[in-house]
C-alpha cells in the first residue's frame, strides 16, 4: 500500500507528464500552422509548369504531412485532457484518503 508520501510523489510526476504534453502538443500545432502557410506559398508561388514529377510529389507530402500533423495534435488535446481529469481525480481521492486518515486520528468525543 502506497505511502502518502509516494502518492505525493506521483502526483507532481503525473502533473509534470501534463506540463510537458501541453508544450509538445504547442509545439506540434506551430509546426502545422508553420507547415500549412510554407505549403500555401509554394502552391501560390511554384508556376504550374514546375509542378510536375519531384516538385509535385513534394508537394503532395508536405500536405499529407500538414495534415498528419495536424491530426497528431488533436490526439495530444485529447491526451491532455485525459490527463487532465486523472490529475483531479488523484487531488479529490487525495483529500478524501487525508480526510479519512484524519478522522481515524481524532478520538471519538464524548468518552
Amino acid at each position: 500500500m502506497p505511502t502518502p508520501s509516494n502518492t505525493s510523489a506521483e502526483k507532481p510526476q503525473l502533473a509534470r507528464a501534463l506540463e510537458k504534453n501541453d508544450a509538445v502538443q504547442d509545439a506540434v500545432e506551430r509546426s502545422a500552422e508553420e507547415l500549412l502557410l510554407i505549403n500555401k506559398v509554394l502552391e501560390k508561388e511554384i508556376p504550374p509548369a514546375v509542378k510536375t514529377g519531384d516538385v509535385a510529389m513534394a508537394l503532395v507530402k508536405t500536405a499529407e504531412l500538414e495534415d498528419k500533423i495536424q491530426n497528431s495534435a488533436e490526439e495530444l488535446a485529447h491526451v491532455n485532457e485525459l490527463l487532465q481529469q486523472e490529475v483531479a481525480e488523484r487531488a479529490e481521492l487525495e483529500k478524501k484518503l487525508h480526510a479519512a486518515e484524519a478522522t481515524k486520528k481524532t478520538p471519538p468525543s464524548g468518552n
